[in-house]
């Protein structure tokens, strides 16, 4: 709902959002292809967006449980441009939703990117168990890996990744705090475009190459 990305990649929210399809899918016969009307184009090449607005904050999950929210509509849109696309990634809020659970019903891995601080260590439990719960309504799901970010050289830095890792949880290899990922937000141009030679530029690639070759792997 913050629509970071959306932003960022200069979607129209009004062209086609996340909000509509979760709202209005259900009217349709083949929700798939409905979705995948309200897909744009971006200026960067091979890269196609489903836009976020404003309006998911009002879609919380009573919703689901009232029925006003299609969950599965993410998993149809999936199915219906898979063959389209090499990967399909969808931004998920801090919070757990009914986006986030449409999100979950689709996905094949969850990848959560992470702080490390007291705070996110220990919202890790909560983060595993409703990963644990959506498991029961998408048997594919798995828990592809924990991204350490804005990571800097710190005993207690170095201490909580241990810790993750000791906890039988998969840590892909840390992304080093780096300025550069806070100017990429004004530039309005990708890390790897902006300054692929920086800290976060190289991590990034390090990671992308970790997960695309470990497909296997996860909880």
């Amino acid at each position: 709902s913050q629509c970071n990305t959306t932003e960022f990649f200069g979607a129209d929210p009004s062209v086609g959002n996340l909000a509509r399809l979760l709202r209005g899918a259900g009217m349709y016969e083949e929700p798939g292809k409905f979705a995948a009307m309200l897909i744009q184009s971006t200026t960067f090449p091979d890269l196609d967006i489903l836009a976020g607005d404003d309006t998911l904050m009002d879609l919380d999950l009573s919703k689901v449980e009232q029925g006003t929210v299609n969950s599965n509509c993410l998993r149809y849109l999936v199915e219906e441009i898979k063959d389209k696309y090499d990967h399909v990634f969808i931004d998920c809020p801090p919070a757990f939703n009914a986006a986030s659970a449409a999100a979950l019903i689709a996905a094949d891995d969850v990848i959560i990117p992470i702080k490390l601080d007291a705070f996110s260590l220990r919202g890790m439990g909560n983060l595993m168990r409703q990963i644990r719960n959506m498991k029961r309504i998408n048997p594919r799901l798995k828990l592809a890996g924990c991204l350490p970010t804005m990571w800097y050289k710190d005993p207690q830095i170095k201490d909580s990744e241990r810790q993750l890792k000791a906890a039988g949880i998969p840590v892909f290899p840390h992304i080093r705090r780096s300025d550069k990922v806070d100017k990429m937000t004004y530039q309005q141009d990708p890390l790897l475009i902006s300054s692929p030679n920086s800290a976060a530029g190289v991590d990034y690639r390090r990671f992308v190459k970790e997960y695309v070759g470990g497909k296997g792997n996860g909880i």
